[in-house]
């Protein structure tokens, strides 16, 4: 960085002012980033620099900034400063609607996020702060990690220590970590992005991946771009690596400010109440026929949970990736709710191996910060066919009725329609064994071990196939065994706690969640383990 080579620098004995003088100067320096020309390169390729994005996204006037005059530093014999690279990573503390986090992020316009003379990160300030004081972490990321002109610096290649992780995990254990995908990530910053509770990326400007597409073809021949090798298409859509995308840097903001309110600032508290001014009694009329009579008919299942939270406000997370499960937070009453939505449109809701990762890890979550789930079932059963089972299907399954029975946060599931098999069985399995199972159908609702036309055909197949008419005698059975479908069966022999008017879910849900509160508070104290990506 350029520096006024006929200043003289504050010396003991000086005075007060000029040393003050001189901090002033220094700070000025660092403001300055990479220089002009490197911010003009950021900002022309539609990417704000890294120091606008936390003035953007903070409230403003409360970024305290920590290491500001952290760089490397030349000097002439009389200890005069003569040259200035600021470290590449920005961070201190702020607040976001009132609230204190802890933020950071990478200056890309320093030798690319990683300059090889300068020491300066997150793990020095943000993220001790975030877990010694409990408040949320926010990590911008916009970095190439490990550069090898630090190799040719230092002299040596030397072995990976492995020190980087334990904070990062013990952040994931205790406090609400949210990451924005900034631009190109590659190396440690790409690990760091994905290990948080909520990460983003930006359409056509952000990208993530081990080592970028120079390496790759290096190391495998394989000639990719950026986008696709590591791409929103790529990570959010295809692999499912990274939670959301956003339309802009500003959609990122919100998107991650709307995430952390949701949560409590560590997952020893619970998330606190907001007032909504959605009167906890309201009837939904439009879902009394939001479930077609037609059983053969869907539905809008994200239309269904808007009617039900409050003022119709819905955070999906991952709603393009293992899209026959619906994930995303919401307000009951004002008070912060997980909710748990199959999609009819996908799959006719049926449970495959992507779908149960996702429902697994957003049951993690809730279950870390102390969020009661709320779900709205109508799933029949795990995916079939030879895809599924190269996905691991079942085995994927398991991890999801895993996560539901070691989850201790209570739960309210209504059974708008289908509920077939073990898949079903997790979210059933939801909550403590030997708490309540609050569970509700609504008149659409049908429910057993298997559906009954492939149960028909498994079960009857010999007596099928020996009649003088296969298809009208399996159609006979078929019909012979609706009856038994009824959900008013159900009620009778107790597998509900009621058969409901689906203009009652609102109310009921309101009413749970206000009653769960003193066992969350207890949930809380329970000693926590970080939630895997």
């Amino acid at each position: 960085m350029p520096v006024d080579m006929n200043r003289k620098n504050w010396k003991p004995g000086d005075s007060w002012e000029t040393a003050i003088e001189d901090i002033h100067y220094v700070r000025s320096l660092a403001k300055e980033l990479g220089g002009p020309e490197r911010v003009k390169r950021q900002h022309d390729g539609g990417r704000y620099t890294v120091r606008e994005r936390i003035e953007k996204m903070v409230d403003a006037g409360s970024f305290m900034e920590a290491g500001p005059m952290v760089g490397a530093a030349e000097f002439d014999p009389d200890g005069n400063v003569r040259g200035f690279t600021p470290g590449a990573y920005v961070m201190g503390l702020a607040e976001l609607d009132g609230r204190p986090v802890a933020i950071g992020g990478d200056d890309f316009t320093i030798s690319g996020g990683s300059p090889h003379n300068v020491h300066k990160g997150a793990r020095q300030f943000t993220q001790p702060l975030a877990i010694q004081y409990g408040i949320p972490y926010i990590q911008l990321v916009e970095g190439v990690g490990h550069s090898s002109k630090s190799d040719e610096a230092s002299g040596h290649m030397g072995l990976p220590g492995g020190d980087l992780w334990w904070r990062n995990v013990e952040l994931l254990r205790r406090v609400p970590v949210a990451a924005g995908v900034m631009g190109s990530v590659a190396g440690a910053p790409a690990a760091f992005a994905l290990m948080s509770h909520f990460t983003v990326m930006i359409k056509g400007q952000s990208q993530i991946f081990p080592s970028g597409p120079p390496v790759v073809r290096r190391a495998i021949g394989e000639m990719l771009d950026k986008e696709e090798l590591g791409g929103y298409q790529m990570h959010v859509h295809d692999s499912g690596q990274v939670d959301n995308e956003a339309e802009s840097e500003e959609d990122a903001f919100e998107q991650i400010k709307t995430f952390i309110s949701y949560l409590p600032n560590t997952t020893n508290d619970v998330a606190p109440r907001v007032e909504t001014g959605d009167p906890p009694d309201r009837r939904p009329e439009e879902l009394l026929n939001i479930i077609p009579t037609n059983r053969k008919r869907s539905y809008d299942p994200r239309k269904l949970i808007r009617l039900v939270v409050d003022n119709g406000e819905f955070f999906e997370m991952r709603r393009h990736w293992g899209g026959a499960v619906i994930t995303g937070f919401a307000r009951l009453d004002g008070y912060s709710v997980g909710v748990i939505g199959s999609d009819p449109r996908s799959l006719a809701g049926a449970m495959d191996g992507w779908a149960a990762e996702k429902y697994a890890h957003f049951v993690d979550l809730c279950d870390a910060f102390n969020l009661p789930v709320v779900i709205f079932l109508d799933m029949p059963g795990f995916m079939l066919g030879s895809h599924a089972e190269r996905k691991a299907t079942m085995r994927r399954g398991v991890r999801a009725l895993i996560a539901s029975a070691e989850a201790d946060v209570p739960k309210i599931e209504f059974n708008v329609r289908k509920a077939y098999g073990v898949a079903a069985d997790a979210p059933h399995s939801l909550g403590h064994p030997n708490g309540l199972n609050l569970r509700f159908g609504w008149p659409a609702g049908e429910w057993g071990g298997i559906p009954i036309e492939g149960g028909v055909a498994a079960a009857y197949r010999r007596e099928i196939e020996n009649a003088p008419d296969p298809d009208a005698h399996r159609e006979m059975i078929e019909n012979r065994l609706l009856k038994f479908r009824s959900p008013f069966r159900a009620a009778y022999k107790g597998d509900v706690v009621d058969l409901i008017d689906p203009r009652e879910t609102r109310q009921l849900a309101c009413r749970f969640v206000k009653l769960a509160q003193p066992m969350l508070h207890k949930l809380a104290q329970r000693p926590k383990r970080a939630v895997r990506p």
